[in-house]
C-alpha cells in the first residue's frame, strides 16, 4: 500500500510538472506574439498545443535526475533545483529540436518558457505538496531515538519546513542512562514505513554500533544526526578515506574567489539600485527633514570587515534627545531594560518618530546603506553590522563575523527580523558565511523583500 502510495505521488508530480511547463510555454507563445506584432488569439491554440506536449517529456527525466521526485527537500533547495531543471530541460529540448531539424516548437518560444517555468513550476509543486500534506498523503512518519539539543534542532527545523512531510510519530528516549538502549529498543513498537533519525550524542560508541546492528535487521534505511557542536558547523560534506567517512567544512565566504564574485555582483547592483530610486532618496530625505528637527541622515559607528569601524548610513528616525529617552525609561521600567538585554530593542521605543515607525516598518531608513556598499564598506547581503557597543555581547564569534563585510540583509533578518534572540541572530549569521552562495544571497533577496513589504518582524 505504501508502494502505491509513492508511485501515486510521484505522477502526481510528474503530471503537476508537464502541467507547469504547459502553461509556460503557452504564455511563451503569446509573448513572441506580442513581440512579433501577431493576434494574441492567433499565437497558439490548446489543440496544437496539446499536440506537442511530448517534447515536454524531457522537463521529467530531468527533475528525476535533480532527485525532485525521489527526495524531501526544504522549499528554497526544490526551487534552486527546479531553477536548474528547467535551464538544462530548456537546453537539451533546444539542441534536440536543432539536430532532429524539428520545426514544430520555435528555438525562440522554447527561450522565452524558461522564466516562466521558473517560476510556475516550483509554484504548482508547492500548491499540491501542501494540499497532499494537508490531506496526510505527503507524510513520512518519524521515529527519533535520542534525546538533547540536536532532537530540539530537528523538530524545529521540520516545523519550517512542513512540506517536506516529515511527522514525528515516536521519541525513544531512556529514563535512565544505565538502561540498555537494544532492549529499549526490542520492547518499542515502530510504525511500519517510518524513518529513524539516531541522536548521536545521546549514546556512548557502543551504543552506537547496537543501534546500528539492530537498524540492519529492522529498517530500510537510518539517519543519524551528528552532536550540536557538528550541526552548528553546518555546511559540511560526507568524504570516504578508505573505509572511513570524514565530515569536510568548507567556509565559503572566506574564498577569495567567492569575495570577489561577491562585491563585483553587489557593487553594480548597489549602483544600478541608487540610480533607479534617485527620486525616492530625495522624497525621503524631505520628508525626514519636515518630520521633526535634526539632519536628514542618521550616522552610526559600526563594526565593519576586519573589525574596522565604519559610518553606517541611515535616515534618521529618532528624535534629537533619542539617547537621553532611552536612559529614562531602562532606569524606571526594569521590564523593558530585560528586553532591550535579550532583543537590543524595545517594544513601542519612546524614542522613533511617527514618520520614523513607517520608515522602519518596510526598512525605508535602511536605504542610505547602499552608499555604504558602493564605499566597500558593506555588502547587500552578509551579517548583520553591529555595534561598537555590542563587542562584549558578539563575544567569540566576532573572530568569524568581521571575516566578511556586513549586509544591508541577512539571514537574520529575513529569519525573524527584530524578533529574534541577540545570540540566534549571531549564529544565523556564522551559518551564512560557512553556507554562503549566489543562490544562498538570491534567496535571501527574494525573502527580504518578502518581509519588508509585509513589515514582518520589524520594530
Amino acid at each position: 500500500m505504501r508502494r502505491l502510495k509513492g508511485i501515486f505521488i510521484v505522477v502526481l508530480l510528474i503530471a503537476a510538472d508537464i502541467f507547469a511547463m504547459l502553461g509556460s510555454y503557452f504564455l511563451g507563445y503569446l509573448v513572441r506574439a506580442l513581440l512579433s506584432g501577431g493576434s494574441l488569439s492567433g499565437a497558439v491554440s490548446p489543440g496544437t498545443l496539446l499536440s506537442r506536449v511530448f517534447l515536454l517529456l524531457i522537463y521529467p527525466f530531468v527533475f528525476a535526475y535533480e532527485g525532485l521526485y525521489t527526495k524531501r527537500l526544504t522549499d528554497w533547495e526544490e526551487r534552486r533545483r527546479c531553477l536548474r531543471g528547467v535551464v538544462i530541460g530548456s537546453a537539451l529540448l533546444t539542441i534536440l529540436l536543432f539536430m532532429l531539424r524539428i520545426l514544430i516548437v520555435s528555438r525562440l518560444v522554447v527561450l522565452l518558457t524558461v522564466p516562466f517555468g521558473v517560476v510556475l513550476v516550483p509554484l504548482v509543486r508547492t500548491l499540491l505538496k501542501r494540499l497532499l500534506v494537508r490531506v496526510r498523503l505527503f507524510q513520512q512518519p518519524l521515529v527519533i531515538i535520542g534525546t538533547g539539543q540536536a532532537s530540539r534542532l530537528l523538530e524545529t527545523e521540520l516545523l519550517r519546513h512542513r512540506t517536506m512531510g516529515y511527522s514525528i510519530v515516536k521519541q525513544i528516549s531512556r529514563e535512565r542512562q544505565e538502561d540498555d538502549i537494544t532492549e529499549l529498543l526490542n520492547k518499542t513498537e515502530i510504525p511500519g514505513g517510518a524513518k529513524v533519525f539516531v541522536i548521536s550524542d545521546s549514546f556512548t560508541d557502543e551504543e552506537l554500533k547496537a543501534i546500528f546492528a539492530f537498524a540492519e535487521q529492522r529498517f530500510g534505511e537510518l539517519m543519524v544526526l551528528p552532536n550540536a557542536g557538528l550541526l552548528a558547523r553546518s555546511a559540511a560534506e560526507v568524504e570516504q578515506i578508505g573505509t572511513l567517512l570524514v565530515l569536510k567544512y568548507r567556509y565559503n565566504l572566506l574564498r577569495p574567489l567567492n569575495i570577489w564574485t561577491k562585491m563585483v555582483f553587489e557593487f553594480l547592483f548597489s549602483l544600478f539600485l541608487m540610480v533607479l530610486l534617485l527620486p525616492v532618496f530625495g522624497l525621503l530625505a524631505l520628508l525626514v527633514k519636515l518630520s521633526s528637527p535634526g539632519p536628514v541622515f542618521f550616522r552610526q559607528l559600526r563594526i565593519g570587515k576586519g573589525g574596522r569601524v565604519f559610518t553606517c548610513l541611515k535616515f534618521r528616525t529618532m528624535y534629537q534627545d533619542a539617547e537621553a529617552r532611552l536612559s529614562e525609561i531602562l532606569e524606571q521600567n526594569p521590564a523593558v531594560r530585560k528586553e532591550w538585554e535579550n532583543y537590543a530593542r524595545i517594544t513601542n521605543d519612546p524614542r522613533i518618530t511617527p514618520l520614523g515607525r513607517f520608515l522602519r516598518r518596510f526598512s525605508l531608513d535602511e536605504l542610505p546603506q547602499l552608499i555604504n556598499v558602493i564605499r566597500g564598506e558593506m555588502a547587500v547581503v552578509g551579517p548583520r553590522p553591529y555595534l561598537t557597543s555590542e563587542l562584549e555581547r558578539v563575544g567569540r564569534n566576532l573572530s568569524t563575523i568581521v571575516r566578511v563585510r556586513p549586509g544591508m540583509t541577512g539571514l537574520w533578518q529575513v529569519s525573524g527580523r527584530a524578533d529574534l534572540p541577540f545570540q540566534e541572530r549571531m549564529l544565523l549569521d556564522e551559518h551564512y558565511i560557512r553556507n554562503w552562495s549566489l543562490w544562498l544571497d538570491w534567496t535571501i533577496l527574494v525573502r527580504t523583500v518578502k518581509a519588508v513589504l509585509t513589515g514582518r518582524g520589524a520594530y
